[in-house]
């Protein structure tokens, strides 16, 4: 049985956050959002999360209308992504092709793709894991975005034909403000259309050099590390894992995350082949071991897998990898130049 659960990276949430900051004076603490969670840009956030967040945002800022006043910080290059420059191409298309391609290591579960009709382009974005009106903001969130991008090679000035929005109407005339054309609410998804032209129009702004992808190895397997919805056992690695953040998790604590029953979550570890304490046990070994990997101490590791004191972490570790942490550390410098 699967799990219809999709993912969305912290460099991806982050943009949002930034802007609530700059604009309303909230962070993600408002949100009793960990640190730990936001200080990790390569770590899963389960969408559903997310979609609660942006309707929260609503209600911590008294502003109902928010999503459209962070305009500025909802651009590609916000992304905290070491090494990767989504709009860093020689010219719109290959930057469009970049951000469909390249989002699938971002969030799990939706779409980006182009859709021809004639001479018009649109620009499509498809996600079935945002529900009512979240929905709105996290369409809202994605279209800016995709403005933006057009405008850093189209200029300031350009307008879309026509902008679709899937979910009900927030802030519209602010919303066509920025868009600067008509903006259809209720769409069936978020769609920006614009004139097949624009794609050859001459840069605003030459892009003198198509930077090479460049990132370290941990990092390029974390960037690839994105569970999809069919793949199971991944998702729940990547749900406790993402409980974590929160303190050790409990089998309820997951099943709420989930929606399930306690009872429910139960059968389906069995069907899979797993009991929940020995999931938690392979799960925090396994992320310790990524952040060995990381160059961090286990003293530093202890707190952020959710241990209250160091000598709880090297039991459990210990009692999986059959040594301690610091002696599983000790093999992995053994082989590194001095």
């Amino acid at each position: 049985m699967k799990f219809n659960t999709s993912f969305i990276r912290v460099c991806y949430v982050k943009p949002v956050f930034d802007g609530v900051e700059q604009v309303y004076g909230f962070n993600h603490q408002a949100l009793s959002i960990p640190d730990a969670l936001m200080n990790e840009p390569m770590a899963l956030i389960p969408f559903t999360q997310f979609g609660e967040w942006l309707s929260e945002l609503a209600l911590v800022t008294q502003d109902p209308d928010y999503i459209v006043k962070l305009e500025q910080q909802l651009n590609f290059d916000r992304l905290d992504i070491s090494g990767i420059d989504l709009l860093s191409t020689p010219d719109l298309a290959m930057s469009i092709r970049r951000i469909n391609y390249g989002i699938v290591s971002l969030q799990s579960g939706a779409s980006y793709y182009v859709s021809m009709s004639g001479k018009i382009m649109k620009w499509c974005y498809k996600n079935p894991y945002a529900f009512k009106q979240e929905k709105s903001y996290d369409s809202l969130r994605v279209a800016i975005m995709l403005l933006n991008a057009l405008r850093h090679f189209l200029g300031d000035t350009y307008r879309p034909i026509q902008v679709r929005i899937s979910g009900s109407a927030v802030a519209q005339r602010e919303t066509e403000k920025l868009f600067n054309c008509p903006v259809i609410w209720n769409a069936a998804q978020t769609e920006i259309w614009l004139e097949l032209d624009d794609m050859l129009q001459p840069l605003i702004e030459p892009q003198l050099e198509n930077s090479p992808v460049t990132m370290t190895r941990s990092l390029f397997e974390k960037y690839l590390n994105m569970p999809q919805p069919h793949d199971t056992p991944k998702v729940l690695f990547e749900m406790v894992n993402y409980a974590r953040f929160y303190g050790l998790p409990k089998i309820e604590d997951i099943a709420k995350l989930f929606n399930i029953s306690k009872q429910q979550l139960q059968r389906r570890l069995q069907q899979q082949g797993f009991t929940f304490s020995a999931l938690c046990s392979y799960i925090y070994s396994n992320q310790a071991i990524k952040y060995m990997l990381d160059g961090k101490s286990v003293a530093e590791i202890s707190p952020l897998l959710g241990y209250a004191n160091q000598q709880s972490f090297s039991r459990a570790f210990k009692r999986l990898r059959k040594c301690t942490p610091q002696q599983y550390l000790d093999r992995l410098n053994q082989g590194k130049p001095d």
